[in-house]
């Protein structure tokens, strides 16, 4: 989708056409590009680039969305359209203060003009003074979710195209913290959007963006389902099952959306690590064969390989979800990097898991399934469970398999902790 703007602003920060040898790459490694103060854009960006950011708690937002009182709406419109302002203007200075080369990559100057067409837009956006200003800034606000929906996606693409040309160590650094920062701004403002314009409708269940009724059963086996789709696209061979075991009935409240992109993220990966383990393992396990008998039908089910196990644990302090799976593991070079955004196991000379990285990105389903191949799942998942308060651990054996744990504090230990 083209920003509306698109038109009336070209690329504003340009990072220079010279062609340039490895060495150059590495003198430039740690040369910020400047701020352009000419601009009359640029310094409206400055401006508010230096302006606090307000962070409402999670406690907060929930007592908020409680209110449909019409001029409470124009002040929440008021209140965003600075709000974003702030926010954005303030990713824009950390992506022009990148190292230099950095920016020459046209995937992370897209992402740049992404966020100046952004401002830019909400910049213009008509001053809100009553109720009839409301839907105009929402349709302004919604838009600008779904310009900046593959933020992600194509800065890890940048990035993972830029990598060869940097020394490890400083690389990592500087990708670990400009990822960290971008991911954990997107994550706030789309939470904060959302609240915002779930105060013009009622949710069964919801109080803002808080889910009080979540099912974990439910989700694991809707990104189970996801994953199962993907990996049998690719190998067309028989699947391994998803156990659901412990507290299989907890239900907690937490906002969907996180532990959505993090189940999904985990479960490709146990799926793609079962099923390439017994593509030629010798010594498979046993053939499982259920057979079920019905009035109209009856069905022989076979399984060939491991299943991969979650199991639910509920306390009045966190829960927990810990995800089994018998499939390669990891030996101890890779946990060490698995953390690490632009590593990655997709490998081009890996047919099967090129094959899954590719299907994967084809398959949608917001920045959870599109980002496979560009290592930025788990680190991406690792920051979200951090940001709430959090741990993501993982236990693996070599050839043996990964348990991965989930462990999430309770609401009431967020309420007033996590700040969006």
């Amino acid at each position: 989708m083209i920003p509306k703007s698109w038109k009336a602003l070209q690329p504003i920060v340009k990072a220079g056409s010279r062609s340039l040898t490895t060495s150059d790459l590495h003198r430039q490694l740690k040369k910020p590009i400047l701020v352009t103060q000419s601009s009359t854009l640029q310094k409206k960006i400055n401006y508010y680039a230096i302006e606090p950011k307000n962070e409402p708690t999670i406690g907060t937002l929930m007592k908020e969305s409680r209110s449909r009182d019409k001029n409470k709406l124009v002040r929440s419109c008021q209140f965003m359209h600075r709000e974003f302002l702030v926010r954005i203007s303030k990713v824009i200075i950390h992506l022009q203060n990148l190292p230099y080369l950095l920016l020459t990559n046209e995937d992370i100057k897209r992402v740049l003009d992404l966020y100046m067409y952004a401002f830019t837009d909400m910049l213009h956006q008509p001053k809100i003074q009553n109720i009839g200003d409301v839907d105009k800034f929402n349709e302004t606000l919604s838009g600008l979710l779904d310009d900046l929906q593959d933020i992600l996606l194509i800065l890890s693409r940048g990035i993972h195209d830029s990598q060869p040309h940097f020394k490890s160590e400083d690389f990592n650094g500087t990708v670990q913290k400009i990822m960290d920062y971008i991911t954990i701004n997107r994550l706030c403002n789309r939470i904060l959007a959302r609240h915002h314009l779930s105060t013009h409708i009622t949710r069964e269940g919801y109080i803002s963006v808080v889910n009080t009724e979540l099912s974990l059963k439910k989700i694991i086996n809707k990104n189970a389902a996801f994953a199962a789709n993907v990996c049998q696209n690719v190998y067309m061979d028989t699947l391994p099952e998803v156990l659901i075991d412990g507290h299989a009935d907890t239900r907690v409240a937490f906002i969907p959306n996180i532990i959505d992109y993090i189940l999904r993220e985990i479960l490709k990966n146990s799926f793609r690590a079962t099923v390439e383990a017994n593509l030629h393992k010798v010594d498979k396990p046993p053939i499982i064969c259920t057979i079920c008998n019905t009035p109209d039908f009856w069905t022989i089910r076979y399984v060939d390989k491991p299943p991969i196990i979650c199991t639910i644990c509920n306390t009045p302090d966190f829960w927990t979800i810990r995800v089994s799976d018998r499939g390669t593991g990891m030996t101890e070079e890779v946990l060490k990097q698995v953390e690490n955004y632009c590593y990655t196991s997709f490998k081009q000379e890996q047919q099967y898991s090129h094959a899954f990285g590719d299907l994967v990105s084809v398959a949608g389903q917001d920045q959870g399934s599109s980002l496979a191949g560009f290592g930025v799942g788990i680190p991406v998942s690792k920051a979200y469970v951090k940001f709430v308060g959090g741990k993501l651990e993982f236990q693996t054996m070599p050839g043996i398999g990964t348990d991965v744990y989930i462990k999430i504090p309770q609401l009431s230990m967020m309420l007033d902790n996590v700040r969006i």
